[in-house]
């Protein structure tokens, strides 16, 4: 038993006494993120383990179900090269769970210099959003009754829209509860259509929380939804569409368990126009804007944004981004800039995008690229830039996406290093005779880096800044530093026959990338235990596994949401039938507040209060999860936080995130000095 002096804030701000050695892992809290509908993530805050040989692995079952499943060990967050106040941790999710179901979660910490700990916690997933408890409904036939009843809204209230056109602008200021929203909601998503009238600021802003806005059009303004409160709480966009808008959907800071799904949303922007062309004009011309902790961004159709689907709060966590099409991305299609961790864009098709996966940066990680299709890049596949503000990027996790790409098959281009990254198990495709005679470009100078079990082709250059220059992928291969375990392809990889664009300008409209049972990346990867099954001797390379259903893209047919299950493939490797724990007993678990975790948000929460992004109201999951605030260290977007509406905004005026599209070039990280508190605990060995 050993116990550390309590250190303050302003201490650690002050001092900076040398660290003494301590290679015997601490575990100090165990924290569950913001549950969203499918997936859990958990923190494990921790101290000593200076050399870095600890390691927590995890297992999960439903609460009452004898069998354990396995899932994917805890990544080792680095927060040392972060510039932002991050806590030592061992941090991950659970992926694909069931909606509105308590889970418990195994952690199994060991250490070669002494721990042997196994402990347990429960989560619970949040249900899909649903009607009121109690509805009361209230037909509306005009922009005058609509007006009324938003004024009046109160708990519970299910405004239903006639078709018809509905000119003006709107605000709704109360709020429902997670039991008793309040639903707008339109006869018709083609019929009930809210016209702006050309206004410059949103058709409709929302001041409250536990408001669903759905089945209807907004059209003809500068904006057509804003979420006007920071800390908002359980919002819903469903069944949409948007059109002739600059910007989408827009938020505040310290928003929390928004889900917003099953939309169409165009925007004004036209493929092949990218940010090369112009400098990044419309680089803020945003779709689908989050801030904030726990939000659901699922099965959307977007084309023709700057950015379609990003987040925008420094600090981010549990974030969710699955099921979407995006199709002309001028700038990225996917940005988790700025997340901390557990942070999951999953299962997605991106098809024309100037730098469709964006990493600028993440503070720590774990921030999760999975099963993404990705076709017509024209710049860079993965974004693992820096923030010239904020800092280089830490903790990227790029695992079976399939990329097919004109110019080269993987290309990173920026002075800055990425940090503590995965590239495993995807699979990079470009033309015949990639640019430059380049298949991979990697400028980026890269630290703590795993690059292996990914496929490619065509045969070419490889270039890894810092690490070599190859003539060839034997040459690169036998260098032993990366692709120990790789594959280079043959010209036989897709079922369909489709070979990569040789420019990227052309609209790629619809593509089928399923594998070929002949191809060479079939059965080529690792078995990654924790993130989906497989058939075969072992994984298949890129996102979809041969023999196996394809996931569904864009807006889901009614009725259909996350309560039916997806189909399963294959085995994960995963199954245990072990009822008991790994070392045959469970524990409250060190670093606990002795309490259960969070069962999702707390209804009917002031929004006003302050959030907090690590859960609900109970156990451990109350404690602010990154730097002195839900910002983690108070870095947030640009946009003001006063509630008052933006009339007079333009097509990108926000500056969220700075939206750089460029090469960016920054000044060093500063490092952050972080001393955890530890508190004296017995162990069992």
């Amino acid at each position: 038993m050993r116990t550390l002096p309590l250190l303050t804030a302003s201490t650690l701000a002050l001092t900076a006494a040398p660290a003494l050695a301590a290679e015997n892992l601490t575990i100090v809290e165990t924290l569950i993120d913001r549950p969203t509908v499918v997936t859990l993530g958990v923190q494990v805050l921790i101290g000593d383990d200076d050399d870095r040989d600890a390691a927590i692995e995890l297992r999960w079952r439903a609460m009452g179900e004898a069998a354990w499943q396995v899932g994917a060990p805890l990544y080792r967050v680095r927060p040392e090269v972060v510039n932002l106040q991050v806590p030592q941790q061992f941090a991950g999710s659970v992926f694909d769970l069931r909606p509105d179901t308590t889970y418990e979660l195994e952690l199994h910490a060991i250490d070669p210099d002494g721990l042997d700990e196994t402990w347990t916690v429960t989560a619970t997933t949040r249900p899909v959003p649903g009607d009121p408890a109690a509805p009361k409904v209230i037909q509306v036939g005009d922009a005058g009754e609509l007006g009324d009843a938003l004024g009046a809204a109160q708990p519970g209230d299910v405004i239903e829209l006639a078709d018809g056109t509905y000119g003006g602008t709107w605000s709704i200021e109360s709020s429902g509860t997670a039991e008793d929203p309040i639903v707008v909601r339109g006869a018709s998503t083609g019929g009930t259509i809210l016209d702006g009238e050309g206004a410059g600021g949103n058709v409709i802003e929302v001041y409250g929380s536990h408001v669903h806005i759905e089945r209807l059009t907004i059209r003809n303004a500068n904006r057509a939804i804003r979420f006007q409160t920071a800390g908002a709480e359980g919002n819903v966009v469903r069944r949409v569409r948007i059109e002739d808008v600059n910007l989408g959907i827009g938020a505040r800071e310290d928003q929390l368990d928004f889900y917003i799904c099953d939309n169409t949303l165009v925007g004004p922007l036209a493929w092949p126009n990218v940010y090369s062309d112009d400098g990044g004009v419309s680089a803020n011309v945003d779709g689908i804007v989050v801030q904030g902790f726990g939000h659901v961004v699922c099965h959307n159709e977007m084309v023709g944004w700057g950015d379609a689907i990003k987040t925008a709060q420094d600090g981010a966590r549990a974030i969710d981004i699955y099921g979407n099409i995006t199709r002309s991305a001028y700038d990225n299609a996917i940005e988790l800039d700025g997340s901390t961790g557990n942070t999951r864009a999953m299962r997605n098709l991106l098809l024309n995008s100037y730098a469709p996966l964006s990493f600028q940066p993440i503070f720590g990680g774990p921030a999760y690229a999975l099963r993404n299709v990705v076709v017509n890049v024209k710049d860079e596949q993965t974004k693992l830039h820096a923030n010239s503000d904020t800092g280089e990027t830490v903790g990227a996790v790029i695992l079976h996406n399939t990329f097919v790409s004109p110019s080269r098959a993987n290309q990173v281009q920026t002075t800055d290093t990425a940090h503590d990254f995965r590239l495993v198990n995807n699979l990079y495709v470009t033309r015949a005779e990639p640019e430059g005679g380049q298949t991979v470009l990697f400028s980026a100078p890269t630290a703590n880096a795993e690059i292996d079990y990914n496929g490619y082709w065509p045969d070419g250059e490889f270039e890894f800044e810092g690490v070599g220059d190859y003539p060839d992928f034997a040459a690169m291969q036998a260098a032993g530093v990366f692709e120990a375990h790789g594959t280079l392809l043959g010209e036989d990889i897709f079922a369909s026959g489709y070979v990569a664009p040789v420019s990227y300008m052309p609209v790629v409209e619809a593509v089928d990338v399923s594998l070929s049972q002949s191809s060479l990346a079939v059965d080529a990867g690792a078995p990654l235990t924790g993130f989906g099954g497989f058939l075969g001797a072992a994984p298949d390379l890129g996102a979809l596994e041969a023999g196996c259903e394809a996931p569904h893209y864009g807006p889901r047919p009614e009725n259909v949401d996350e309560t039916a299950p997806l189909p399963a493939c294959g085995d994960s490797g995963g199954d245990t039938s072990d009822g008991e724990t790994s070392d045959g007993e469970t524990s409250d678990g060190p670093g606990t507040s002795g309490g259960p975790t969070s069962d999702g948000p707390t209804s009917g929460s002031d929004p006003t209060d302050g959030p907090d992004p690590s859960g609900g109201d109970s156990g451990p999951t109350t404690t602010v999860t990154s730097g002195d605030g839900p910002t983690g260290g108070g870095l947030t977007g640009a946009s003001a936080s006063d509630g008052s509406t933006d009339s007079g905004a333009t097509a990108g005026s926000d500056g969220m995130n700075e939206g750089c599209g460029c090469r960016a070039t920054s000044r060093p990280p500063v490092a952050m000095l972080l001393v955890l508190l530890a508190f004296a605990r017995r162990r069992r060995r």
